[in-house]
């Protein structure tokens, strides 16, 4: 358990998972010589890209020290910086003295098992206002803005799209950080270093009420199809411009809390 060999695997996972839906500018593939701020309550933490069901129930109460050899994300990041002439500096608030060249602001749903994973609607913002407070206020500053997305489901995340110049959805990528570090950043000599070939399998909404969701239905309108995937040879340029206003029927902040029958169980 936790050989060498399964870890290369884990990470091999990663790298084929995340899925590419925005790369403005071609903004990625990262120089690793540059002075890179790693933002983002997720960014050095296991048990978030972990995910429910690992080591506890839910996923929570657990600590980087529960998971003995995993690599954060951040852990990721600076091991591919250092030795080529980069920085990495973490700051979980965005805050920083010294400009950074990027930002890198890795963020998303905490973890959840069964139904203490509801939501009555899509808008992500709801439960945690202060990721796109960040990458807003990165944008602002004028500082490129890579987004790390961490979640379980697609959801409706135009305001977050707009403030990142490139956006990764990286799912729940375990314990194995170095996966995300290695679509992210060339070789040391500027080469690709892996492509990303991951795809969406599952549509991604445009709008709030998009619950369901559906290849071949009638009224089939998503932002990304199901399917959808960026490369680095692709040249998409997403708008900056998408939707984002949010009626009063969706900006209340939902609370921990299973379903009745979850309760029961």
């Amino acid at each position: 358990l936790g050989s060498s060999a399964h870890r290369a695997v884990a990470r091999q996972a990663v790298r084929e998972s995340l899925v590419l839906l925005k790369n403005n500018g071609g903004l990625l593939p990262l120089q690793r010589n540059l002075d890179v701020l790693v933002a983002g309550a997720s960014a050095n933490d296991v048990a978030r890209p972990s995910g429910g069901w690992s080591l506890t129930w839910q996923g929570t109460d657990n600590s980087n020290d529960d998971f003995p050899g995993a690599t954060t994300i951040f852990g990721g990041i600076e091991k591919a910086v250092s030795g080529a002439g980069g920085s990495a500096t973490l700051s979980a608030d965005a805050s920083y003295v010294q400009r950074p060249d990027v930002a890198i602001v890795v963020w998303g749903e905490p973890p959840y098992a069964e139904c203490f994973g509801d939501r009555k609607h899509l808008n992500y913002d709801a439960q945690d206002p202060d990721s796109l407070a960040l990458l807003e206020k990165l944008s602002a500053d004028g500082i490129p803005v890579v987004s790390v997305f961490l979640s379980g489901r697609p959801l409706w995340v135009n305001p977050h799209l707009n403030a990142s110049d490139a956006f990764v959805a990286a799912w729940l990528p375990g314990s194995e950080g170095g996966g995300v570090a290695d679509l992210l950043f060339r070789t040391v000599t500027g080469e690709i270093n892996y492509d990303f070939s991951g795809k969406l399998a599952f549509s991604w909404p445009s709008t709030l009420e998009q619950n369901t969701l559906n290849v071949g239905a009638e009224e089939y309108d998503p932002l990304f199809p199901y399917g959808f995937g960026l490369t680095y040879s692709d040249k998409n340029e997403l708008t900056n411009e998408l939707p984002s206003e949010v009626g009063d029927a969706y900006v209340e902040h939902e609370t921990r809390r299973p379903s009745s029958s979850c309760a029961s169980s």
